[in-house]
């Protein structure tokens, strides 16, 4: 389901030390993992780009989230996400990452 939802396809503006920071961010492919009536992981490849600021890259991403139910102010089905783990797109962090995951797992 590349691009199911388009949270990540729009800028972000923070500011910090009095200077203000306009970040893209890009979904470049995803895939959801749901479970139950309505529990969802994302798992993301996304880009970002922070202009002069800060430079480009790339990461993957872990979401944890749900759909709402559609009580009090968000439409039913409104993907809510809780938590985000977020990893570099460094080929020696990515083997590192899947060689301890797969010992967790055997």
């Amino acid at each position: 389901m590349a691009n199911k939802f388009s949270r990540f396809n729009k800028s972000n503006t923070q500011a910090s030390d009095n200077r203000s920071s306009n970040v893209k961010y890009n979904v470049i492919s995803n895939e959801f993992v749901e479970w139950e009536p309505n529990n969802f992981i994302e798992i993301s490849h996304k880009s970002y780009d922070a202009g002069n600021d800060g430079g480009a890259g790339e990461f993957y991403a872990l979401s944890r989230g749900y759909y709402a139910s559609g009580n009090g102010d968000v439409e039913e089905g409104t993907p809510i996400y809780q938590k985000s783990l977020t990893i570099p797109a460094s080929e020696d962090v990515l083997d590192q990452f899947i060689s301890a995951l797969d010992k967790v797992m055997s």
